[in-house]
């Protein structure tokens, strides 16, 4: 656990003190960093529990530092478990610390996590500012209740389409995969961070993991006709875009019903162990969409363990 301007058993009378939590199996923690840097800027104290901390753990740690607030980054797609789970931990230790949490999550869970006691709820993009002052009015006032939001509250009321809780990842399609990879290695200065070949779909696949949750794909096809055939008409090219979902089979069978083009029907495995499928690209005005049932969200109580 890292703590920041203080010594754990050193508290300064007057000044906010807010826990970050990193819960979950995500591996980025980036969004975390930049806002306990804001919350310190702002004068706060400030806790930070690291990477996949578990969620016994981030409400012992709350307690033990005596903290007004407890501040959530997920990415994973486990929030509601998560925060399910934190609020049993902190009613076990007779605490009651407002919540506020931010990362990857859907509108349309926003008042599922205010029902589960969540006091404030912030998507990508939330200003800096905004997530300061609402840290500072839950610490002076515990009882308040938050309305702050990501900055479109319109979606919480879209009609019922796909349910997409992010994006998953962009696809380049190419004929070299190891020259694609050095290429993007050094453009971006970073390393792959995975790399498989996936027999249900013949291809070979790279992956650019970024902070928010998103990857760059680089697929190569290894007997796959159609990308043989893509890459003779096109050359190495963007091939498609992902949508992070839930229950994919599920969608697809509401999507089927209501007559939108689909390549498969069912789910398949792709890369990573994940599920997947295809929508035709008529469905999405010319563009190749894939969705993607993510492994790690068939297993979202192991994440709040």
């Amino acid at each position: 656990m890292e703590t920041a301007n203080r010594q754990p058993t050193a508290a300064s009378p007057g000044r906010i003190r807010v826990l970050v939590g990193k819960p979950g199996l995500d591996g980025h923690d980036r969004g975390a960093r930049v806002i306990a840097a804001a919350l310190r800027d702002a004068g706060m104290e400030v806790v930070y529990t690291g990477l996949r901390a578990t969620v016994p753990a981030i409400a012992a740690a709350a307690v033990q530092e005596d903290v007004d607030v407890i501040g959530l980054s997920i990415l994973s797609g486990a929030h509601e478990s998560i925060c399910r789970r934190l609020n049993e931990e902190l009613s076990r230790r007779e605490a009651r610390i407002p919540i506020v949490v931010g990362g990857i999550i859907p509108a349309a869970d926003f008042a599922k996590l205010k029902d589960l006691g969540v006091a404030a709820v912030f998507g990508p993009e939330s200003p800096l500012a905004a997530v300061v002052e609402t840290v500072r009015e839950l610490a002076t006032n515990p009882n308040a209740t938050s309305t702050a939001t990501s900055p479109s509250q319109s979606h919480l009321h879209a009609r019922e389409g796909i349910p997409a809780t992010r994006l998953d990842h962009t696809a380049i399609c190419v004929r070299d995969i190891d020259a694609s990879i050095a290429l993007i290695e050094d453009l971006l200065g970073q390393k792959v961070a995975h790399k498989e070949f996936v027999p249900a779909q013949k291809v070979q696949a790279a992956f650019f993991d970024f902070p928010n949750g998103a990857s760059l794909e680089l697929v190569a096809p290894q007997g796959n006709d159609g990308l043989e055939k893509f890459l003779q008409k096109r050359g190495d090219a963007l091939h498609h875009l992902a949508l992070r979902v839930r229950d994919l089979d599920a969608l697809l069978a509401r999507l089927d019903s209501a007559g939108v083009p689909l390549i498969d029907k069912v789910s398949r495995p792709g890369a990573r162990g994940h599920k997947v499928a295809f929508l035709h690209p008529k469905a999405f005005g010319g563009t190749l969409l894939e969705l993607v049932e993510a492994h790690e969200e068939n297993h979202e109580d192991a994440a709040a363990r």
